[in-house]
C-alpha cells in the first residue's frame, strides 16, 4: 500500500515540476516585420531597364548616369549609385546593413527613330506625374518589342535612297548613280538577311564590305563609268561607326575612361573589319588598277543639297522615324550641312566638323520646341550620323594594309581629328542649350597628357 502511495506523490510531485517549469520558460520571442529595402525592387528594375533604354538611343554614359540620378531622386530614392557601360548598366544600393549590387546588359544596337520618340515621350510623362515603377517598366519593355512602324520593303528602299543621297553629298558623278542605287540594294539585302542569321550578322562588315568591292570592280563601266573606288564609301557608310568613335571621343574627354576607350576600340575594330573585307573583295579580282575619279562628269552644285534631301528621306524610311518628323528632320539636316559646308570653304574639315557638332545640338532643341515635333534625340541622330559618314578613315586604313601608304597614317589622323572636332562641337552646342555638360576648359585640360510598332501611348496595354 506504501508503494502505490510512494508512486502516485512521485507522479503528482513530477506534474508539478514540470508545470513549474512550464511557467518559468520565457515564451519565444515574435517574428520582427521584414525591413523595407532602401529602394523597392520595382524602382530598381526600372531604373537599370531605362538605363539600357537610354544607352541604345545614343546617349554617352554621363549623360544616362545623370538622367537616373535625377529619376532617382525624384522617386525618393536615397543611397543607390550608378555605373554606366555602353555594354551594361551597374545599380549600387547603400544602407546601414551593407551594400548589394545589381546589372542589366545593353545592346550595342542603336534603336529605331520610332523607339527613341516613345521613350522620351515617356521619359517627360514619368517627369510629370511620376507613376508607379512597375508601369513604367511595362512602357519600356513594350517599346524594346516593339515591331517597325514600315515594312520591310519601305525600309530596304530607304537604305537605296540613304546610299544614293550619300553618293550625292560626298561624291556626286553623273555616272556613279547607278552603282549607288544597285549596291544601296545589296547592303539593305544583306543586313535584313543579319536579322535572320545570327551567324551573317557577326559577319556583317566583312561580307557587305567584300561584296560591294567585289561587285564596283567587277562591273566598274556599268556601275560607275570606269573609277568603281567612288562607289564604295557611300555603299558602306552606314556601317560606319561614327557615332561611335564620336561618343567615345566625348566620354573620353569628360572622365569616362573605361566607357570612352571600349566605344573608340569597338569603332576601330569595325574599320579593321571593313577595310578587311575590302581587301578581300579587291584580292578576288586579282591584280588591277585602282582609277581616280576625274571629276569631269561631277554634277552641279544642287547636288548635295539634292543628297542632304534624300539622306532625310532615307534615314526616316529605314529608322521608322515618327509619323510627320520628316520635314523637322530636314531642317536639322540642312542647317547642319549648311554650317559645316561653310566651315570646310573658309577653313577646311576640322573647323567644318566642329561647326556641324556646335549647330546641330542647339538646331534640335530649337525643333523640340515646335508643336507636333519630335524629341531633340530624334531630330539630332541623322544629323550627328551625317556628320561622320568615316570615308576618309576607312581609305586610310586599307592603303597601310594593302600598300603600307606612308600618306594613310595622314589620313587616319586627319579623320581622328574630325571625329574630336565633332565631339567638341556637340559638346559645346550641348552646353549652349542649357545640358548638364562639363566646362569647355575642363574638356581641353582633360586632352593633355598627363603626369517592334510603337503605341502612341506607351501606357497603353499591348493588344494581341
Amino acid at each position: 500500500m506504501s508503494s502505490w502511495a510512494d508512486a502516485r506523490f512521485q507522479g503528482f510531485a513530477d506534474f508539478l515540476l514540470r508545470r513549474w517549469a512550464a511557467a518559468r520558460t520565457p515564451p519565444p520571442p515574435k517574428p520582427s516585420p521584414l525591413e523595407e529595402p532602401p529602394v523597392s525592387a520595382d524602382l530598381l528594375d526600372l531604373l537599370r531597364w531605362l538605363g539600357v533604354a537610354l544607352i541604345g538611343a545614343g546617349e554617352t554614359t554621363n549623360r544616362v548616369q545623370t538622367m537616373l540620378d535625377e529619376l532617382a531622386h525624384s522617386y525618393g530614392a536615397e543611397g543607390v549609385h550608378f555605373f554606366v557601360l555602353p555594354t551594361g548598366v551597374f545599380v549600387r544600393i547603400q544602407d546601414a546593413k551593407g551594400a548589394s549590387v545589381d546589372i542589366m546588359s545593353a545592346s550595342v544596337d542603336t534603336l529605331r527613330l520610332d523607339q527613341i520618340a516613345a521613350l522620351y515621350r515617356l521619359l517627360d510623362r514619368v517627369k510629370r506625374e511620376l507613376p508607379p515603377p512597375v508601369e513604367v517598366t511595362k512602357a519600356l519593355q513594350r517599346i524594346f518589342e516593339s515591331e517597325p512602324r514600315n515594312p520591310v520593303l519601305l525600309i530596304m528602299l530607304g537604305q537605296v535612297v540613304l546610299t544614293l543621297g550619300l553618293g550625292l553629298m560626298l561624291n556626286p558623278v553623273k555616272h556613279a548613280l547607278v552603282g549607288y542605287c544597285v549596291l544601296g540594294v545589296l547592303v539593305g539585302v544583306l543586313v535584313w538577311l543579319a536579322q535572320k542569321i545570327p551567324l551573317l550578322s557577326l559577319a556583317l562588315p566583312v561580307t557587305a564590305a567584300t561584296l560591294v568591292s567585289w561587285v564596283a570592280f567587277r562591273f566598274p563601266d556599268e556601275l560607275s563609268g570606269g573609277h568603281p573606288s567612288q562607289l564604295l564609301i557611300p555603299a558602306i557608310a552606314t556601317m560606319l561607326p561614327g557615332a561611335m568613335l564620336t561618343n567615345g571621343t566625348i566620354e573620353l574627354a569628360t572622365g569616362s575612361m573605361v566607357a570612352g576607350a571600349s566605344r573608340l576600340i569597338y569603332g576601330m575594330n569595325v574599320l579593321l573589319l571593313l577595310s578587311f573585307g575590302l581587301l578581300i573583295g579587291l584580292q578576288g579580282l586579282g591584280k588591277h588598277p585602282v582609277p581616280e575619279s576625274s571629276g569631269v562628269d561631277r554634277l552641279g552644285w544642287w547636288a548635295p543639297f539634292l543628297g542632304v534631301l534624300l539622306i532625310g528621306i532615307g534615314h526616316s524610311w529605314r529608322a521608322s522615324a515618327p509619323r510627320k518628323s520628316l520635314g523637322w528632320l530636314l531642317i536639322v539636316l540642312y542647317v547642319t550641312y549648311a554650317t559645316q559646308a561653310l566651315g570646310n570653304h573658309f577653313s577646311g574639315q576640322v573647323l567644318g566638323a566642329f561647326l556641324g557638332g556646335l549647330i546641330a545640338v542647339p538646331a534640335a532643341y530649337l525643333v523640340q520646341r515646335r508643336r507636333n515635333a519630335p524629341p531633340s534625340q530624334v531630330a539630332f541622330l541623322p544629323a550627328f550620323w551625317m556628320l561622320v559618314p568615316g570615308g576618309i578613315g576607312l581609305t586610310g586604313v586599307s592603303d597601310l594594309i594593302a600598300q603600307s601608304n606612308p600618306n594613310g597614317l595622314h589620313v587616319i589622323v586627319s579623320a581622328l581629328l574630325t571625329v574630336l572636332s565633332i565631339a567638341l562641337g556637340v559638346l559645346v552646342g550641348s552646353g549652349l542649350v542649357g545640358e548638364q555638360r562639363p566646362r569647355i576648359s575642363t574638356i581641353l585640360g582633360s586632352l593633355l597628357p598627363a603626369e517592334r510598332r510603337v503605341p502612341a501611348d506607351p501606357f497603353e496595354p499591348k493588344h494581341s
